[in-house]
């Protein structure tokens, strides 16, 4: 049995489906999906779908795309409520809210496959449910999947990190570590994971200019004073043929050996 992780599908169906193939994903392995199965890509629908099987193998992690459709979902049910049609409630939200389905998913959804409120209230419901964050140990290791970034309670107390603007600016608050598993970027590495654990994460794709970036790699950043180790695995497939490098990318945690859907490029940079 294999424990893999991928993360940030956003919609690339046919490439996670490929992925899957090319590293012999079968039934008596495990896959953790951390976050952002939908958006950008043009196959979210089937993404969807597949989550909907609910594979026993299979586990899926709350990513900030993930969470806006859930609250994107709400809003065209209330709106509904006082609608003719699904049509004419998502136009309403939308004016009412510019910042609604913010990638047209759910325009698609609606306008190219048919789905009713339903349908969107089900998926929603499914993904609602979501864990923020899967603990495992494997081979003696601990390991921590999230989407983002990983903190505990206390953890930004001595840094200079403050939530708080934004978490007050939010139309929902959350605490500051949900905040941190679905939206931390560099403040990941500042926080500096968890004491002998390896954290699998992604959200920020190792193509965007960061202090992730690799060129289309998996990136790796060893805390050598706590045994800690961050990994980014989201290597920005979805913008395949837009930006260099990119790629989708998966992990074994058994050996933490990386696979590639595309040609794999050079080792993984480091940053220290």
């Amino acid at each position: 049995m294999s424990t893999y992780v991928i993360a940030d599908v956003h919609g690339c169906y046919s490439e996670f489906i490929e992925l899957l193939k090319k590293v012999r994903f079968s039934e008596n392995d495990r896959l953790i999906v951390a976050g952002d199965i939908i958006d950008r890509g043009k196959e979210s629908y089937a993404m969807l779908q597949w989550m909907e099987k609910k594979f026993d193998n299979v586990d899926f992690i709350m990513g900030n795309h993930d969470r806006m459709f859930v609250e994107s979902v709400a809003k065209l049910a209330d709106f509904s409520k006082v609608s003719a049609n699904i049509k004419e409630a998502y136009r309403e939200v939308k004016m009412y809210d510019p910042n609604f389905d913010r990638y047209k998913t759910i325009r698609d959804l609606i306008r190219d496959h048919g789905v009713g409120l339903a349908t969107l209230i089900k998926w929603a419901k499914i993904i609602k449910n979501f864990p923020y964050t899967i603990d495992l140990n494997i081979n003696g290791r601990d390991y921590i999947v999230v989407h983002a970034g990983y903190m505990e309670e206390g953890d930004l107390k001595d840094t200079d990190i403050d939530l708080s603007p934004i978490l007050s600016s939010m139309e929902k608050p959350m605490s500051e570590q949900k905040y941190f598993y679905l939206w931390a970027r560099e403040e990941a590495l500042v926080v500096g994971g968890k004491e002998n654990t390896t954290i699998i994460a992604g959200h920020t794709p190792t193509i965007a200019d960061s202090v992730f970036f690799t060129g289309g790699t998996v990136f790796k950043y060893e805390n050598k004073e706590k045994n800690s180790v961050i990994y980014d695995i989201d290597c920005g497939c979805v913008f395949n043929g837009k930006i260099p490098g990119a790629n989708l990318a998966c992990i074994r945690l058994e050996d933490e050996q990386v696979f590639y859907l595309y040609e794999k490029k050079p080792d993984t940079y480091y940053y220290e």
